[in-house]
């Protein structure tokens, strides 16, 4: 059984959905502290034939909170600006409209929900099949290190190989985990646009094809 371990990002990029499509169980990281001027709430689409970056608007972000715990401002003017920006570009009745509205009807308290939200909207559209898990769920001490976290949730899941993505190998040494019985795999994913523009752009089945256009190392 294969499995990854990631911070949710709202709608993010390519390799992120590969990364998921390659495990079997995809666990969310979102007990940990909130990375702030980081992605978890930041994306970028294209207006007008230019870059756009954007924020989903938060209350009193900080990283001494975790991502589960960061709300989000949703009655702040930026929010309908983000809105309205939103709506300029997904014409009505695409599927990455009707994902955006799908996610932010029910006005999720936390980035934490929101970002899992639309992962997981996103996946259903591409028929991918892992099974999704959070973090915070699993009883293991948190006051380890990283590697040892990530294998005692291997442990758990009976899970022998953990896939992480390539900008993980000056983090984790394949030896530590193989101590434990674990394989430590890369996956040269690639890097991309927000997958809502993505899908807004290609056919879905050519959007499952680079989905499945990885090499594990």
């Amino acid at each position: 059984m294969k499995i990854a371990v990631m911070q949710p990002y709202f709608a993010p990029y390519m390799g992120y959905f590969q990364l998921i499509n390659e495990v079997d169980k995809f666990v969310f990281l979102e007990d940990v502290n909130f990375i702030k001027g980081g992605w978890i709430n930041r994306n970028v689409i294209t207006l007008n034939n230019q870059p756009h970056r954007f924020s989903i608007p938060l209350k009193g972000a900080s990283s001494f909170r975790k991502i589960n715990e960061v709300e989000i401002n949703w009655d702040c003017r930026n929010m309908g600006k983000l809105k309205k920006t939103l709506r300029q570009r997904f014409s009505k009745g695409s599927v990455a409209r009707r994902i955006v509205d799908t996610v932010f009807a029910p006005r999720p308290r936390t980035i934490s929900e929101l970002a899992i939200a639309s992962i997981r909207n996103i996946s259903e559209h591409l028929g991918i099949e892992t099974s999704f898990g959070s973090s915070s769920a699993y009883d293991v001490g948190r006051s380890k290190d990283s590697t040892t976290f990530l294998v005692d949730v291997c442990r758990l899941e009976n899970a022998d190989t953990f896939v992480n993505s390539i900008g993980g190998q000056h983090l984790y040494c394949k030896a530590k985990f193989a101590d434990h019985a674990v394989e430590l795999k890369f996956i040269e994913g690639q890097p991309s646009q927000s997958l809502l523009e993505v899908i807004d752009t290609k056919q879905r089945q050519a959007v499952i094809d680079d989905l499945r256009n990885v090499r594990l190392v």
